[in-house]
């Protein structure tokens, strides 16, 4: 089931950009957007706070700056950047 997939997915690489599963999973976002929900409905994701662009460019797509995360059984960290998948930079979320 594709939703084990992404659930292993996000569980070995931590955090992941919607872009990122959309080539590695070969799904569009809208559908992707819809599996991913209902693992936040579970409390096994969470969608990390979408910035307005990444530090050194204007041209990536909302696709890219959307990040998702998997949550562990221990407390989270405060999350304040998080890399641009297209470009290798870092954004700030705050």
């Amino acid at each position: 089931m594709i939703l084990n997939e992404i659930q292993n997915y996000l569980s070995h690489q931590g955090r992941a950009s919607l872009a990122q599963m959309q080539v590695h999973f070969g799904i569009h976002a809208d559908a992707l957007r819809g599996m991913l929900n209902r693992l936040i409905r579970k409390g096994r994701v969470q969608k990390l706070p979408t910035p307005k662009r990444c530090h050194h460019c204007v041209d990536c797509s909302q696709e890219s700056l959307e990040f998702y995360e998997w949550i562990t059984d221990e407390p989270a960290a405060a999350i304040n950047k998080q890399e641009c998948c297209s470009h290798g930079t870092e954004t700030s979320v705050q």
